[in-house]
């Protein structure tokens, strides 16, 4: 009897042990469970900062297209197709796409400085830049005030203020009076078959990216109509 009720204990003890436990195919689920809780959590949270980055981008890069677009409209508005004008465009090609350039003159002209003269006509000239960086592009503006007797020879060394970089393209589209689209225009006023030759409608289209090597374009275009309004102006 005193071995019987000294066993019962140890016996009861051992039951209680085996049933508290958790066994290895238990132990291997519950650490399954927690690494797939785990997982998802953290793809939802890296799929909400990518959205939160990639809002932020499209937010930023649409900021600069609307100050480009603002500025290259109003200049493109105010073209000066008179005596002694001219519009000439190129074509350019780089490894990212177009890096069209344009030059023109206007009947306004910016004053930044203090130093400067206000001036009735300017000469415009949009160019871009390869950022040796990032292989993306920079598109400058150059306004400079055309005075009687003034010289505008070395434009092509200057390149201005930047209006914006980041750019996979810069691309410059014309529409003459006939409704033809062609990618470069040349026009002086008063020189030969070109006289009175300028382009009624001009579509400008930027295209961000990335990286120089991102596929993944974010596009942003307009059209101005300029010719009429401002060759009546002129006469």
């Amino acid at each position: 009897m005193l071995r019987r009720h000294g066993a019962e204990p140890l016996n009861t003890h051992a039951a209680h042990s085996r049933q508290g436990g958790f066994t290895l195919l238990e132990l291997l689920l519950a650490i399954f469970i927690f690494a797939i809780v785990t997982s998802s959590v953290y793809g939802a949270y890296r799929s909400t900062f990518l959205v939160i980055n990639t809002t932020e981008s499209q937010a930023e890069y649409s900021s600069m297209a609307r100050i480009a677009l603002d500025r290259i409209t109003g200049d493109l508005e105010s073209a000066y197709f008179g005596n002694g004008s001219l519009f000439t465009a190129e074509r350019k090609e780089v490894d990212t796409g177009r890096a069209d350039q344009l030059t023109f003159t206007s009947s306004f002209h910016l004053v930044f400085g203090k130093n400067e003269l206000p001036a009735g006509s300017a000469m415009v000239r949009y160019s871009t830049e390869i950022d040796e960086e990032s292989g993306l592009l920079k598109l400058y503006r150059l306004d400079m005030a055309l005075r009687p007797g003034e010289s505008v020879e070395g434009i092509e060394e200057k390149k201005g203020f930047l209006l914006c970089d980041r750019l996979a393209e810069v691309q410059f589209n014309y529409f003459d009076a006939e409704g033809n689209e062609v990618e470069d225009w040349k026009s002086h006023e008063g020189e030969g078959e070109e006289q009175g030759k300028f382009p009624v409608m001009t579509r400008v289209t930027l295209r961000f990216a990335e990286s120089a090597d991102s596929e993944e374009r974010i596009v942003f275009s307009t059209a101005v109509a300029m010719a009429r309004t401002t060759q009546e102006r002129a006469q």
